[in-house]
Formats: C-alpha cells, structure tokens, sequence
C-alpha cells in the first residue's frame, strides 16, 4: 500500500528543525480545514514565488519520505511528475533532482508477474540525518493511481489560491501523466 501527503510549513522560513517530532509542529497537511488560510499567508510572504512543504510518501506504511525533506512544494511537485513521465516513457527508469536542498527521488521498474512492481528511493544530500536512501517497493498501478489522486490535491488546494503562475509547469506535467496513464 502505498500513500502520498502534502504538508505545507506553518511559517515561511530558510530553516526548520532536524527533529522529526518538532517539525510536526512546523508543518500542516493539506488536507486540514486551515491550510487554506496558511498557504494564502506564506504565499503572500513569499510573494506567490515558492511555497515550503513536503511530500510525504510512506510504502507498507515505512516512510520513504518526511518532513524533513522539505523544500519548494511546487519544484518537489513538478519534478515527482516529470519523473514519473520519464519512468513511463524510458522503459521503467526515471530520477529527479529538481529541489533547492538536495532532495533526489528515482523509481526503476521490477518486472513480475501477475503486476510489475516499482522500487521508490529517496535521498537527501543535504541532512545529516539521513545519507542512505530510504526505499520502498509497491504495486506500480498504485503507485501512478496515487501520484494522480495526490498531485490533483495539491493543485485542487492551489486552485482556492489565484497565484498559481508559478503552477504552469507543474500543470503541464500532471496532464501529460494523466494522459498517458489514462
């Protein structure tokens, strides 16, 4: 089983805890009632430019991903869905590194009957927490059904907010999945 969330930070900051447990406190999902009003005040902070958050990804409910990955929710965004083109489009192989804080993300394909299987990793190159890639493996159709459900989330969140310029490229990407998932 496979689950993607998105949170956003509380606060527009350069810097957040290396605590796990304190940045529970830093971060919201966005599936919570106020997010709305928290993305309209960091998105005016930021001037519509970039928007802090995560993308949390747990497989067989082990985190892949946390919060501690943080980074511009709208580059992790995009480069999670160009990734995930590439993958489909390069005979099951695709990677990304499109963060300010050294997040890089790839998912190859595990050929296996009666469904294939992906193998998601995860490293950040800027923690000390975290030097080895943490990794997953899952049923690829979920993987992708998720991906959607989760990106159409975040951009249904976006959507309540008019300063979605920076959104064009993320937009593009998540239409082009949807097309060639569909």
């Amino acid at each position: 089983m496979i689950k993607i969330d998105s949170y956003i930070a509380l606060e527009s900051l350069n810097h957040y805890s290396n605590e796990i447990d304190q940045l529970q406190n830093e971060f919201i999902n966005i599936k919570n009632k106020n997010t709305i009003h928290i993305l309209k005040k960091n998105l005016t902070k930021s001037k519509g430019h970039f928007l802090n958050g995560a993308i949390v990804i747990e497989i067989d409910s082990i985190q892949i991903t946390s919060l501690l990955d943080w980074d511009d929710l709208n580059l992790l965004w995009t480069g999670f869905l160009t990734m995930t083109i590439d993958y489909l489009k390069n005979d099951g192989s695709g990677k990304t590194v499109l963060s300010k804080n050294g997040l890089e993300w790839s998912i190859k394909r595990i050929k296996t009957k009666p469904q294939d299987l992906i193998v998601f990793s995860s490293k950040n190159i800027m923690s000390n927490i975290k030097n080895e890639p943490s990794k997953g493996i899952c049923i690829e159709t979920s993987f992708l059904q998720e991906i959607l459900l989760s990106a159409q989330e975040f951009l249904d969140l976006r959507k309540k907010d008019s300063r979605t310029q920076n959104l064009n490229k993320m937009i593009e990407k998540y239409n082009e999945l949807k097309k060639i998932i569909n």
